[in-house]
């Protein structure tokens, strides 16, 4: 591909190993990598792009997605209610939609298409999907779609095969509507890392078995999937953990916390990450440093919950590794990573009154991108360095809402009309530019996915 230079960045973050912050520099891009960063002089073929009024830095890295449910924003008898209805209510939904024909392979290509844009325009250039709901227990290939949308759209894609194995009817706590049998979801599991999985440092798309959690999943999922991902070089593993329903369910189905749990099964390793994490035990934290196990911080859907903060700067303190994510907009509302990265940096004070324990632009900006990068074991992703991906999100710091700020990576997360990026580049190829998408047209994108969505919805 032809390759790019950034002409005159005003402030480059680079989250390298020092943390370096640049100034007026040149960064170029050539065969989906960076080349270069310094005082540089345009190539032949080269695209010069003019960025000296932006703030660049590494794309940024959601670790924690469900796409399937873009069409499940904003429900009215789901706004004010907490875990327990909310889950009943949102499978209430997906089933009749099921039921009524309208949660189909296409219409969950749609949605996720329209998820992965917004993403790019936040700035976004890589997500982790957990794609869980199989209503009838029927493997419909939602999961085949949504990658094929990322291609269409030029985002990373972690396409994680969600599961949910262990009904109600069985002792578990799965919709017996939606539950689905070991065999076939190790079956389709192999089926997708043959058929999709790259495990090249710089791979649009990676499978990862991501099952929904201990009290909806049989423990032999669990430990069938570490050891498959142990057999494929850079297939993850990814569940949500202590978010109270599996902390009740394990204390009372085995006598075990969630995290003893999968670690009875081959969970406690670095190819795992956990989202959530809100009501984890303190005494746990070194655990977490000790096996390398990623951590994956949601604060706008915890507190719609109504759940307690988690306790990120423990996990900071203590070592761990702490990426960031929205989950789905069933519970987020919306795909909008530096949106809620303001959140986390607002809503974390309320907990501690010495300043020092509250998290800073700095910390929440590092979690989003070079934090993720390690949860989803991509260590070509998360930086701006020679040989990295060429991943960059830049954004305009010369605008009327951010006249009078004194520290441009503050302001970025503090101030602002909007989160949308001005510049985006995933894998080298240019996907926002001036703040539009690109790489395909948003408009129709949207207009596709409404037309896609049940009258009335």
């Amino acid at each position: 591909m032809p390759g790019l230079l950034l002409r005159d960045v005003a402030h480059l973050l680079t989250f390298d190993s020092d943390d370096r912050e640049l100034r007026d520099v040149d960064v170029r891009i050539a065969d989906g990598r960076i080349a270069e960063i310094g005082d540089l002089e345009p190539q032949p073929g080269e695209t010069a792009i003019d960025a000296s009024r932006l703030l660049a830095m590494p794309g940024l890295i959601n670790a924690h997605q469900h796409l399937y449910q873009v069409g499940l924003r904003s429900i009215p008898e789901l706004e004010r209610v907490l875990l327990d209805d909310w889950l009943i209510g949102l499978g209430r939904i997906c089933t009749r939609w099921w039921n009524d024909g309208h949660f189909t392979p296409e219409a969950i290509a749609t949605m996720a298409r329209a998820g992965m844009v917004e993403s790019l325009l936040c700035g976004v250039t890589t997500v982790a999907d957990q794609h869980y709901f199989f209503p009838g227990g029927v493997t419909a290939p939602y999961i085949e779609a949504t990658i094929e949308a990322a291609r269409e759209v030029g985002i990373r894609l972690h396409a994680g095969r969600g599961t949910m194995t262990y009904a109600r009817s069985e002792g578990g706590e799965g919709p017996d509507s939606a539950c689905q049998s070991v065999d076939e979801v190790l079956r389709h599991s192999l089926e997708l890392i043959e058929k999709y999985h790259d495990p090249d440092p710089l791979a649009r798309i990676r499978i990862d078995l991501a099952p929904c959690g201990p009290h909806v999943d049989r423990r032999e999922v669990f430990a069938a999937f570490a050891e498959m991902a142990a057999e494929y070089p850079g297939v993850g593993l990814h569940t949500h953990l202590y978010e109270g329903v599996d902390t009740q369910f394990c204390r009372r189905r085995y006598g075990r916390s969630p995290w003893q749990v999968i670690g009875e099964e081959g969970w406690h390793n670095d190819k795992v990450w956990l989202a959530h994490m809100v009501d984890c035990p303190r005494g746990e934290i070194p655990d977490y440093a000790a096996t390398g196990v990623g951590l994956v911080h949601l604060v706008a859907p915890d507190l719609r919950m109504g759940f307690r903060p988690a306790p990120v700067r423990w996990w900071l303190d203590g070592g761990c590794t702490v990426g960031f994510g929205t989950t789905g907009s069933a519970s987020n509302d919306g795909a909008n990573q530096m949106g809620d990265m303001r959140l986390a940096a607002l809503s974390h004070r309320q907990h501690s009154p010495d300043p020092e324990r509250w998290l800073s632009a700095r910390e929440l900006l590092a979690m989003s991108t070079r934090g993720s990068a390690r949860c989803l074991s991509r260590s070509a992703l998360g930086t701006l360095t020679p040989g990295a991906a060429a991943d960059v999100a830049a954004w305009d710091i010369t605008t009327v809402d951010r006249v009078g700020v004194h520290d441009p990576v503050i302001g970025l997360l503090l101030t602002g009309l909007s989160d949308r990026a001005d510049l985006v580049i995933a894998g080298g190829e240019v996907v926002v530019q001036d703040g539009r998408c690109v790489s395909i047209d948003e408009d129709e994108v949207a207009a596709a996915a409404r037309a896609t969505l049940p009258p009335g919805a």
